[in-house]
């Protein structure tokens, strides 16, 4: 197989041999691929400098297998991200790494995380931004939240309060046990696009960590990891939105 300049965000790289590296990406027509960059860790090799994580990038690329060969790398632009938005961003590459496979075509995936990125790059808090990033990646994956209405097929109504279970879905009353609690406001906030306030963003977070925990699985993402080590970054939101120091 051989591929020209398609449009891709790198996820993660590492070293590979002596001069080389692999590169994981994701491209929006072919999925997720992993490629050989040869001679990319030479100090004076052109793609050295394009390859770093969350930049987005054309890539061409040749052969069979899950370990294909770059042959060629274009810069489109990077995501001037620092603090929660750039761990948010490493934190966005690690779940497509974890949740899709190889080759597995997902341009809704891809299109999201980039318009996360570029969100996040513009100022939106992460907290926030990553949320509505997790629902896509649930709903293009097949594991969608049914935000709009209950199990028992009764729409959401913005007072009410609501509880979710893993293997039982969403119900409308307060939270019992191991079941997350949610507002209505904040499931039609999910829909919508909008999370109106601390509250709202607390609940979505507990809520789609909840959605995600069976997809990833026991092992802890690497970025959630990090994260919680951070001290948290001082910031400034407005009453009733996220600090740049809340924690994504």
């Amino acid at each position: 197989m051989r591929v020209e300049l398609e449009r891709a965000l790198v996820l993660h790289r590492r070293p590979w041999r002596d001069t080389s590296m692999i590169v994981e990406a994701m491209t929006r027509e072919h999925g997720r691929i992993a490629a050989i960059a040869k001679g990319a860790r030479r100090a004076k090799s052109r793609w050295r400098g394009l390859l770093e994580p969350l930049s987005l990038v054309e890539l061409s690329w040749s052969g069979r297998g899950e370990l294909y060969t770059l042959t060629g790398v274009e810069y489109v632009r990077g995501h001037a991200l620092s603090g929660n938005a750039l761990m948010g961003g490493l934190y966005a590459a690690e779940l497509i790494m974890r949740l899709t496979a190889r080759d597995d075509p997902h341009a809704t995936v891809h299109d999201s995380f980039a318009a996360t990125l570029a969100a996040m790059a513009d100022g939106a808090p992460a907290i926030v931004a990553l949320r509505f990033f997790e629902r896509d990646l649930l709903d293009e994956l097949g594991y969608g939240l049914s935000l709009g209405m209950t199990e028992a097929g009764e729409r959401i109504e913005r007072e009410a309060d609501y509880a979710w279970h893993v293997e039982h879905g969403l119900r409308q009353g307060r939270a019992r046990g191991d079941e997350v609690a949610v507002a209505g406001r904040t499931l039609i906030g999910l829909v919508d696009g909008r999370l109106p306030d601390r509250e709202a963003i607390r609940q979505a977070r507990d809520l789609m960590q909840a959605a995600l925990a069976p997809h990833i699985g026991p092992k802890p993402l690497k970025s959630v990891a990090t994260l919680q080590a951070m001290q948290q970054f001082a910031g400034g939101g407005r009453r009733g939105e996220p600090d740049a120091g809340d924690n994504p």
